[in-house]
């Protein structure tokens, strides 16, 4: 199964419109050449899934409008949390076809979707910065991350509370913790802060919630960001300038919109 990828806006400056359309005739070539370490991969989510329910991280218990219901004592396995194959593959190609010096995703999980980072990053090398706070999850992800190799640097606890972990300007960056509007926009701030120039940033979990669903619809109206995506209906992607003078105003002008509302 191929994830669809659906251009919602797209400017002359962007660089990844390119790429992005070559996803659909490389794939089947780029899967049939990476079977090997994709089967590790999914090896290695078997036996993960084989620990079994595992405790979310207590946070969660805290959370305002999160979407889902979460209980007393909220546990999950790896299939209930992961990255599914065919966006986890299209990640793979990816950043084969970036040579990222820098990948940003938070959270870790299980380290599924790191997995298929770091496979994709094993020709042109780079760095794969995760973050991930339940400390009872990371030692899987440590022990995951170590069965594709490659350079990477883990850290028990949260993106907001360790951004100088991050020594190298990102290139791509997932978000993927708490789908919430009021994590999600602060998130991304952060990130664009620490973000290479033209890099772009994937959103995870645009459908998730009405929350999510409005946050998702006030960035991808950002007039700054050169290039915006939809991949399949639960990803977004916004590609940031090349240029510093593509930034500024708008910026200013969406942030002090957004922080300048309610939280929901």
């Amino acid at each position: 199964m191929s994830v669809v990828i659906k251009p919602l806006r797209v400017t002359n400056e962007s660089r990844m419109a390119e790429v992005f359309e070559r996803y659909s005739d490389e794939q089947d070539r780029f899967d049939t050449e990476n079977v090997a370490i994709f089967e590790k991969i999914e090896t290695a989510v078997y036996r993960t899934m084989n620990k079994g329910k595992l405790p979310l991280w207590s946070a969660y218990k805290r959370v305002r409008n999160y979407g889902v219901r979460i209980g007393d004592d909220p546990k999950r396995n790896v299939e209930e949390v992961r990255t599914q194959p065919d966006y986890c593959r299209f990640y793979s190609w990816l950043a084969a076809q970036l040579e990222p010096q820098a990948v940003l995703e938070f959270g870790s999980g299980f380290g599924v979707s790191g997995m298929y980072w770091l496979a994709g990053m094993k020709d042109a090398g780079g760095t794969l910065f995760s973050f991930e706070p339940n400390r009872l999850w990371t030692p899987i992800v440590r022990d995951n991350f170590a069965v594709v190799g490659g350079s990477y640097d883990l850290t028990e606890g949260t993106f907001e509370g360790s951004v100088d972990r991050v020594t190298e300007p990102v290139n791509i960056a997932l978000i993927d913790g708490i789908h919430t509007r009021y994590f999600v926009r602060q998130q991304l701030t952060l990130v664009e802060g620490i973000a290479a120039k033209g890099a772009i940033v994937l959103i995870d979990g645009i459908n998730f919630s009405k929350s999510m669903e409005k946050c998702w619809s006030e960035i991808q109206a950002r007039e700054d960001f050169v290039g915006v995506w939809e991949i399949g209906a639960r990803v977004g992607v916004v590609e940031l300038p090349s240029t510093e003078a593509a930034t500024g105003s708008a910026v200013s002008r969406f942030f002090a919109k957004v922080f300048g509302q309610k939280r929901t």
